[in-house]
């Protein structure tokens, strides 16, 4: 049996890469080894590994052998990280659904609406965040806040343009810190649960792991042909002066486009692929930017769409993937690192069954050619 490595480029977030969606862009870098794929390697998959802007590396082993080779099963049970926070389950109106004997229930499509309607899911985060008596009056993610200051807001609610908007904010709120690939399985399950009843979908959360969550959401919900739009603010909703109420507004607008079907983030003046987006700012209003692709649109005076960058809608029915497997670290390298330390890294994560190392090296993917031990 003979063994092939390549270590190949990502451009999604680490948490999408276990997924299998087909959509995930690789290219080639200098060899190594890691990551066991058990299965004699297809054309297709070689022909994914062509061009990709690079963020991290990840290195692959592909064993290759006669296809008489058996397979030892992994003795390591699946980790499974869920949500603090329940499903919300559906959402739409009573009278769109009629219920069976068995317990189950048929959609009925609802007819006669000339409004779109979206579906806002809100996880907590800063724009969520109100005076909380319970703790002196600190600045705080407050259960319901969201759904005050919707009530009030007349550019959603006066505006015959504007599409009817339901919201659900689940309980507990979630800081975006605490949030894993338990809470995007329960987000996807969520926008599965009512997805023939929203025109779109707008998901409120922190912003320092929605880049995170968005790229893993862009493959957990395949075949998507509505605008999922991530969105937050650096500023609470509650103060005078803010960006929470305009990313809020202009990311309802675009969950009701007939342009976009995919997952997004909409922050500050742009609407970002969910796949390619990254925060790169804390401080400023600006926080989320795609370095190796341009917005998919901007907003000025009026909104300039990159009609050409936006995905063609799907060919097949839609379904959601939430098996995710977390047996995976990410290294990031400096110069001058120590072979021996991340070698006991390495040997130590086998013990858990590793299925995949990322490695940040510099430039394209470059590494010490001079540190024999390490390559």
């Amino acid at each position: 049996m003979s063994r092939r490595s390549t270590a190949v480029l990502i451009t999604s977030a680490l948490a999408a890469l276990f997924t299998q969606h087909e959509s995930v862009t690789f290219a080639f870098s200098p060899p190594s080894s890691s990551f066991d794929i058990q299965s004699r390697p297809s054309r297709r998959f070689w022909s994914r590994l062509l061009s990709a802007s690079p963020e991290h590396v990840i290195e692959v082993d592909a064993d290759v052998g006669n296809g008489d080779e058996t397979t030892t099963p992994d003795p390591s049970p699946l980790p499974i990280h869920t949500s603090v926070a329940r499903d919300a389950g559906p959402l739409f109106k009573e009278e769109e659904r009629r219920e069976e004997g068995d317990g189950s229930f048929t959609v009925i499509p609802h007819r006669g609406r000339f409004r779109k309607r979206v579906l806002i899911l809100c996880t907590g985060g800063t724009l969520t965040m109100s005076v909380d008596p319970t703790n002196f009056n600190s600045l705080a993610p407050v259960q319901g806040a969201l759904t005050d200051y919707l009530a009030g807001m007349r550019e959603l609610t006066d505006d015959p343009e504007m599409p009817e908007i339901i919201s659900h904010e689940y309980k507990p709120l979630i800081d975006s810190s605490d949030m894993g690939p338990g809470d995007w399985a329960m987000l996807a399950r969520d926008i599965h649960t009512n997805y023939y009843h929203f025109d779109g979908f707008v998901i409120l959360m922190g912003t320092d792991t929605m880049a995170f969550a968005a790229s893993a959401l862009s493959f957990m919900l395949q075949n998507l042909g509505k605008p999922v739009i991530f969105s937050g603010s650096q500023i609470p909703l509650r103060e005078p002066y803010n960006d929470a109420r305009k990313n809020l507004i202009m990311a309802t607008i675009f969950a009701s486009s007939d342009t976009v079907s995919e997952v997004c983030i909409f922050f500050h003046d742009r609407l970002l692929r969910g796949c390619r987006a990254t925060k790169v700012n804390t401080s400023k209003l600006k926080a989320f930017d795609s370095p190796n692709l341009p917005p998919l649109a901007e907003i000025g005076i009026n909104i300039e769409e990159n009609e050409h960058l936006f995905r063609a809608p799907p060919r097949g029915s839609f379904r959601i993937n939430t098996s995710m497997d977390t047996r995976m670290i990410t290294l990031r390298l400096v110069p001058g690192f120590d072979d021996a330390s991340i070698k006991a890294i390495i040997d130590a994560a086998r013990q858990t069954h590793l299925k995949g190392l990322i490695l940040q090296l510099y430039g394209t993917g470059n590494l010490p050619s001079i540190k024999d031990d390490f390559v």
